[in-house]
């Protein structure tokens, strides 16, 4: 399988933990109603750019990943873009504009975790939830103050008060925010994308995450 896809691997299980719903008669599930955040990758076997952003307080999100990733002298260029719909994750390969469909099997546990709480609860609740905890430290990250947290199997992110992520560092590769946008939700074009490219069902996650159904489906686009 080609190292890209294993990279990818890591970013389709970060938007299983992300994805949110949010209406009128839905609970919302993430602090803020829409924001955008641009992300500078670096790393060992990772390098590029990010930009991640949600409206209707995270019931609509999307990814947009132009990186080249490699060992040694193997590199390969993605250009992936992500778009969670309430409970559906659209993985679009921008190369051969084809994706897949998935249903997100943690979505009904997140709303119900989450009903209910305050904005501050929210935030308290996902960082307890990925296992992350405090280390008292602080910094400023593209003009915006964010705290440490860290976790044994995540490595560590700067988190905001307001449950943006600014920083994360993970096995050896730091994706840094460089321009945050509170109350930006991001283009209109870039949460319909799904809706002009070849769309495949993807793996049936509902009874868990099997890596060996992910590399095949990444394999047969």
């Amino acid at each position: 399988m080609a190292f890209y896809k294993m990279i990818f691997l890591f970013g389709f299980v970060t938007v299983l933990s992300m994805s949110g719903a949010s209406a009128d008669d839905t609970p919302k599930l993430h602090p803020l109603e829409a924001a955008c955040v641009d992300y500078e990758m670096k790393g060992q076997f990772l390098n590029g750019t990010t930009t991640r952003c949600h409206r209707n307080y995270a019931y609509e999100q999307y990814e947009i990943q132009d990186t080249k990733a490699g060992i040694g002298n193997f590199t390969q260029s993605q250009k992936q873009h992500n778009i969670t719909i309430g409970n559906t994750i659209y993985a679009i390969d921008l190369s051969t504009n084809t994706g897949t469909k998935t249903q997100n099997p943690m979505y009904d546990g997140l709303v119900a975790s989450l009903e209910g709480q305050n904005a501050e609860d929210m935030a308290d609740a996902f960082v307890a939830a990925m296992g992350f905890s405090p280390t008292g430290a602080a910094k400023t990250i593209a003009d915006t103050d964010c705290d440490m947290y860290s976790a044994p199997q995540m490595g560590t992110v700067c988190l905001t008060d307001d449950g943006l992520m600014l920083e994360q560092s993970f096995m050896g590769n730091t994706t840094t925010a460089v321009n945050v946008a509170v109350g930006d939700g991001g283009e209109e074009a870039n949460y319909t994308l799904y809706q002009n490219v070849t769309i495949n069902d993807g793996p049936d996650l509902s009874n868990g995450i099997n890596l060996q159904d992910l590399m095949n489906q990444m394999g047969q686009q």
